[in-house]
């Protein structure tokens, strides 16, 4: 059967099993934890050998068959943990041994089949047999991106945990600047947390120091800065970019993206359109669809539709002129920023 990663969480809570599973999807931290989360509740934190075994490529099914079959030690039951299975490079002895044992396993065994990298391509024929045979015998579960507010919330438990001190609001700050990735959030809490100690507080200006930011972040703080007029802040923010080693290319590419999801959200806005409507048509999901809704379009209420065609057109310009015309890169990007500000000068007059 496929289930969510809601009924996946409430199962582990309460200890019930499935004999097999297959968890993926787009966020390997969440992955992981639930794959320990499995390991933790059925076998414990020290498990036997006998008990607990990790997997990091898959075996051949009669070696993973043997490991099924064995019985577990001290224990009701035994995990089996297969990282990264990838079923399209199985020839088919070793698929159709794999699709035997899932279909058969005992009772006293839990085997866990965990995506961290490539997500499992439904489409293909062999990706689909396999799929199908976990579904049959147990549990497929797709783990989607988790939304900046969620995130945030476990931030903020993470450093309660530790006794330290996190605001909702502080948590929120550091998850959308590190580009809303649950992954980078939670390492970048850890250090935050080693640097506040037992007792302590993380605040905004820690963030700020020890917490750098991602470049789609960065950029979009240089487009509001040029759609408010602020040259001094903007040209700042350039200088910012450059001294962490962030290439013209980059940069122009994100400040590209910033300005065509501006123009994006001003023309569903235009048409009466709910911002999370919005982000779903235009194809954003999980973190940036949230960043879309909430960031995006706000900023885009306040901004003309002829000023940011006018400012499309102008990035488009310089990509072209960036591929085209090697030369210094920093020099064409504060000339594009230059001519941004003069389209906003423009049609403020």
């Amino acid at each position: 059967m496929k289930i969510t990663e809601d009924v996946l969480s409430a199962d582990i809570r309460a200890g019930r099993f499935e004999r097999v599973y297959l968890i993926y999807g787009k966020e390997p931290f969440l992955i992981s934890m639930y794959t320990d989360k499995i390991i933790k509740k059925t076998v414990g934190d020290d498990a036997l050998d006998f008990n607990l075994q990790r997997l990091d490529e898959c075996p051949d099914a009669e070696l993973l068959s043997d490991y099924a079959e064995a019985l577990p030690v001290f224990a009701e039951r035994k995990v089996i943990t297969v990282k990264d299975p990838d079923p399209e490079k199985f020839d088919e002895v070793k698929l159709s041994g794999y699709l035997n044992i899932i279909s058969d396993i005992p009772d006293t065994t839990i085997l866990v089949f965990f995506c961290t990298g490539a997500e499992p391509d439904e489409k293909k024929a062999k990706t689909k047999k396999f799929i199908a045979a976990v579904e049959k015998a147990g549990a497929v579960c797709a783990i989607d991106l988790m939304k900046p507010p969620k995130i945030a919330e476990l931030c903020v438990k993470k450093a309660a945990k530790a006794g330290i001190v996190l605001s909702y609001d502080d948590a929120l700050f550091l998850t959308e600047r590190v580009g809303g990735r649950m992954s980078s959030a939670s390492d970048e809490t850890s250090k935050l947390m080693s640097y506040a100690g037992k007792g302590g507080t993380i605040d905004r200006t820690a963030i700020e120091a020890l917490v750098p930011k991602q470049l789609d972040a960065e950029v979009f703080d240089l487009a509001g800065a040029i759609n408010s007029g602020r040259k001094a802040e903007a040209f700042r923010v350039i200088d910012e970019l450059f001294a962490e080693q962030e290439t013209p290319v980059g940069i122009l590419s994100a400040l590209s993206g910033a300005y065509l999801d501006l123009y994006f959200a001003k023309l569903a806005k235009s048409e009466g359109m709910n911002p999370n409507d919005a982000a779903k048509m235009f194809g954003y999901f999980k973190g940036r669809a949230w960043g879309f809704a909430n960031k995006v379009y706000p900023a885009a209420a306040r901004l003309e539709t002829g000023y940011l065609r006018e400012t499309v057109g102008l990035l488009f310009d310089a990509d072209i002129k960036m591929k085209s015309m090697p030369g210094d890169g920093r020099t064409l990007i504060e000339e594009t920023v230059t001519k941004l500000f003069i389209c906003r000068e423009n049609r403020m007059r």
